[in-house]
């Protein structure tokens, strides 16, 4: 195994943990909860899903889970200070390890599935930090379909097996190793400093 390339994922590797806000919310925290889990998990397609491919609007999607969790609408929009993705934040230790990666000479990229409307919450953040960041909702594919990881290793003009993509979700994980790349699954408990750094020695 040799490493060009390292991925990240941005919410829950980048940044602070993705979570449904619960203070002062409209909405039934429980069933928004087992919505957004159930979307995320779901093998069967999902208008969450094409949302973050781009095939829908933000507000055709907050149309329909409304229609199951009324008010749910409130952790979507982009003016609601309950917004998902408004309240993550960058993780300066998982910066430190992208500027110190890309200084060794490893190609580091981002591969996120998002939503083209919260655009302004995230994008700004990254300044240059990234080679290449590949935005499901720009490409027209999300995690884990494997047409997502073929377009990060193909910006890079590299081979799948050279590089290593980073999830905090297994089945995104499972999906890049599906596609030839090496995956490492970033859980709460795992130091990832220290387990991108030992793949990448290994690999020098």
């Amino acid at each position: 195994m040799q490493l060009d390339v390292v991925l990240f994922d941005y919410s829950g590797v980048m940044t602070t943990e993705f979570s449904v806000p619960t203070a002062d919310v409209p909405y039934d925290i429980d069933a928004l909860f087992a919505e957004m889990v159930g979307a995320m998990m779901n093998a069967e397609d999902h208008p969450w899903h094409a949302l973050e491919r781009g095939e829908i609007t933000l507000e055709a999607f907050i149309a329909d889970v409304e229609s199951r969790v009324p008010h749910a609408g409130a952790a979507f929009a982009t003016d609601s200070a309950a917004n998902v993705m408004a309240n993550l934040s960058l993780r300066p230790d998982r910066v430190e390890l992208v500027e110190s990666l890309r200084s060794d000479g490893v190609g580091v990229g981002l591969v996120t599935n998002n939503v083209a409307e919260w655009a302004p919450f995230w994008r700004p953040q990254l300044g240059d930090l990234f080679d290449h960041v590949i935005d499901s909702s720009a490409v027209g594919y999300r995690k884990p379909e494997a047409e997502i990881y073929s377009l990060a290793v193909e910006a890079f003009g590299t081979a799948p097996d050279r590089a290593l993509f980073i999830d905090d979700w297994t089945w995104n994980v499972d999906g890049a190793i599906a596609a030839g790349l090496h995956g490492l699954h970033c859980d709460a408990d795992l130091d990832l400093e220290q387990a991108v750094r030992a793949l990448v020695a290994a690999t020098r």
